[in-house]
């Protein structure tokens, strides 16, 4: 009986790391007052400046590493950022989450620009890590964007 109750727990621990919810972060917006284009050109100019982060650079495809604490959880990611004519995509290639995907929208607005961010992921450990990723992880992070979105507002809003 004891070998099959270890199994038994063998098997759900299993299954637990197996199945990892997809935690979708709450939509952010911010405006500015600079047209789309010259926006995702701030953005391309930024993330070439720091050679020693930048791992590949294909022009409008990019592998970059990123570093910084969200809230009290530090991060370490690399990350595939790609860059569209009104967007910047980022890919969670390795780091602390199973799966992240970022989307910064970039739409007219009158003679600026509505940045929109939306986002999901997924944080290693299945199951077992869920409340983490659905509570103080999510919560992190999305403070974290927000705290990114108005340091943009201040700086590029201030032209």
């Amino acid at each position: 009986m004891r070998s099959h109750q270890a199994a038994l727990v063998g098997v759900a621990t299993l299954a637990g790391l197996a199945v990892s919810p997809t935690v979708t972060l709450a939509e952010d917006q911010v405006d500015l007052p600079i047209p789309p284009g010259r926006l995702v050109e701030e953005f391309r100019r930024r993330f070439s400046e720091s050679e020693a982060d930048m791992l590949a650079n294909g022009g409008n495809r990019l592998v970059r590493r990123f570093a910084g604490k969200a809230g009290p959880f530090p991060y370490r990611t690399v990350e595939l950022v790609e860059i569209h004519a009104d967007a910047i995509t980022f890919e969670h290639l390795s780091g602390p989450f199973s799966h992240c995907r970022e989307r910064f929208q970039f739409r007219p607005n009158g003679e600026g620009t509505r940045v929109t961010h939306t986002g999901t992921f997924r944080l290693r450990g299945g199951l077992w890590t869920a409340p983490l990723a659905i509570g103080p992880v999510k919560q992190a992070f999305e403070a974290h964007v927000r705290e990114h979105l108005l340091a943009m507002v201040a700086e590029l809003g201030a032209d």
